[in-house]
């Protein structure tokens, strides 16, 4: 439960920096390959400043706050395409509702059944969500509601790597590092539909890659482990 309570926490925090940093970036004027360029520079240069220091346990939350930083232009940008001004309250009860969403997810893992079929119920939860967030961000044009679009894809990020098997506090911030490159789902398909729009544009977009540590899927809701004397091992996660 303390990885899961984590985690949650953590998402809303990167939430709330990119709703705050998406509203005051209208200060600055800028058209949408403005926003969108500095948004693409700030987590390149994240990515590179956290592959050289890799192994600096610190250099992991610093990542995750850039991100949360460079998401906040790119949301600027999509702002400035679709002609939206959303107030800063409603980013944040949209910060909210994505962190509900994070909740949903957890609430179904303490009935036993369902934990026990983990992988199962990952796998349609994220297809559902999906297919929810291609409903929200395309095919709808409210403000909010493309928001929460792209703060749900941000939290699946989220679930995904809090699946990753891990017991121990290094992990765990990278297990966060990794998701908050969800960034770079986000800023390609906001590219995409921009392009979309505009008559004649093209353009090529690289996309960004970040190994996780390990690679087997298990429920976050673990139960402690125990050794050959019947005794629980502590994991030390979040002590």
């Amino acid at each position: 439960m303390k990885r899961c309570l984590q985690t949650l926490a953590i998402s809303l925090a990167f939430l709330i920096v990119t709703s705050i940093v998406g509203y005051v970036t209208k200060y600055l004027k800028l058209g949408f390959w403005e926003n969108f360029g500095i948004a693409t520079g700030i987590l390149a240069v994240g990515a590179i400043f956290s592959i050289a220091m890799r192994k600096n346990c610190t250099v992991k939350i610093i990542s995750v706050c850039v991100n949360a930083v460079s998401m906040g232009f790119y949301l600027r940008s999509w702002y400035v395409n679709r002609g939206f001004d959303n107030p800063l309250w409603l980013m944040l009860c949209v910060s909210l509702l994505a962190a509900a969403y994070l909740f949903v997810f957890i609430l179904p893992l303490y009935v036993n059944a369902i934990n026990r079929h983990y992988g199962v119920y990952l796998i349609l939860f994220t297809i559902l969500s999906i297919a929810g967030y291609v409903c929200l961000v395309v095919l709808t044009k409210t403000t909010w509601v493309s928001t929460l679009g792209y703060f749900g894809l941000l939290q699946l990020g989220f679930i995904i790597t809090m699946s990753m098997e891990g017991h121990d506090r290094i992990w765990l911030w990278e297990s966060w590092q990794v998701a908050s490159y969800t960034v770079a789902v986000c800023a390609v398909i906001i590219l995409i539909i921009a392009l979309s729009v505009t008559e004649g544009g093209d353009g090529v977009i690289d996309g960004l890659d970040f190994d996780v540590s390990g690679g087997k899927i298990s429920s976050p809701r673990q139960i402690k482990p125990k050794d050959e004397t019947g005794a629980f091992i502590n994991t030390n996660i979040g002590n």
